[in-house]
This record gives structure tokens, C-alpha cells and sequence, in this order.
């Protein structure tokens, strides 16, 4: 009798262990992201708005150009202004359990104020490929991971002819 007992256990104990590795490994959590803007210069410009489309997240141990995900995020004239040295939610979304180590966007427009005029900027390269620092953010089941998107445009040019140069840097928070 014991001995059904002992096996009945470990039985129980084996399906509770793998209950867990299912949930853990295929299980999703959350992923805030929020942006910021560095307190440093962006040229001429004394203000700069920038919409932006669809943040995509890479997951690690998918190909180049396979296993991207959406986020959700976007912003219309989303005023960087607002967000030097203060981050701010720009989305929230579910993804599987994983490690993800790559941001996308697309600039789609900016636009920037000189000598209190706003100016429509071109922008260059404005598709942005940001490699996760330290290697990655973990999404693990049932859990909130953030990571923080620090944008850091410089504008160009001159009156007529300015130009977006966007760059960023995306750091687990």
C-alpha cells in the first residue's frame, strides 16, 4: 500500500514539474515599453515631434527576418520635449515566454521647431534596427518585463531643408 502511495506522489510531483516548464517556456507575459529622450542636443531644433508606427520585438532564437512580433506601440507628434529625462508608456502588449533582442520602428515624420517656426524634417534612414542592451529582455510567464527606448535624434540642415537623423538605444529597465 505504501509503495502506491510513494509511486501515486511522484507521479503527481512529475506532472506538477512539467505543468510548470509548459507554462514558464510557452506561457506569455507582459512587455511595457516607454520612451525617453536623452538630455542631449538636437542641433537648431528647440523642440522635435516625431510619429512613429508599429514597435516591433525580435525574439532571440528566431531567424533575421522571421519571429518578429508586434508591440502595438505608435505615437502621433509625440513631443519629445515631454519625455527628456521622463519616460513615458507608448505601449503594452503579450508575448510568449522568451528572450527578445531586437527593437524595430519607422520614423514616419518629424517635425522640429527653430527659431520658433516648426519645420517638416525629412527623415533619413528613418527604419531603426535596436539591438536590446545586456544581451536581451527575458519575458517570463505571468510577468511584466519593461524596456525603456531612448531616442536620440539629431536635426540637420537648415531653413527649408532639415533632416531628421534619428538613433536610439533600448535598455531592459
Amino acid at each position: 500500500m505504501k509503495r502506491i502511495h510513494v509511486i501515486g506522489i511522484a507521479v503527481l510531483a512529475l506532472l506538477a514539474i512539467s505543468s510548470y516548464s509548459v507554462y514558464t517556456t510557452f506561457g506569455s507575459g507582459t512587455l511595457v515599453l516607454k520612451m525617453r529622450d536623452p538630455p542631449s542636443g538636437w542641433g537648431p531644433a528647440t523642440a522635435v515631434y516625431i510619429t512613429f508606427n508599429d514597435v516591433l520585438i525580435h525574439r532571440a532564437d528566431a531567424g533575421n527576418e522571421s519571429g518578429w512580433f508586434s508591440t502595438g506601440a505608435s505615437a502621433v507628434n509625440l513631443s519629445l520635449t515631454e519625455i527628456v529625462n521622463v519616460s513615458r508608456v507608448i505601449g503594452q502588449s503579450s508575448l510568449q515566454a522568451g528572450l527578445y533582442n531586437i527593437v524595430r520602428f519607422n520614423i514616419t515624420q518629424a517635425i522640429a521647431t527653430v527659431n520658433g517656426v516648426n519645420h517638416t524634417c525629412t527623415v533619413e534612414s528613418g527604419s531603426l534596427n535596436v539591438p536590446i542592451t545586456g544581451g536581451g529582455i527575458r519575458i517570463n510567464a505571468g510577468q511584466t518585463a519593461y524596456l525603456i527606448i531612448d531616442v536620440d535624434p539629431k536635426i540637420t540642415g537648415r531653413e527649408g531643408s532639415f533632416k531628421l537623423v534619428p538613433a536610439a538605444k533600448a535598455t531592459p529597465a
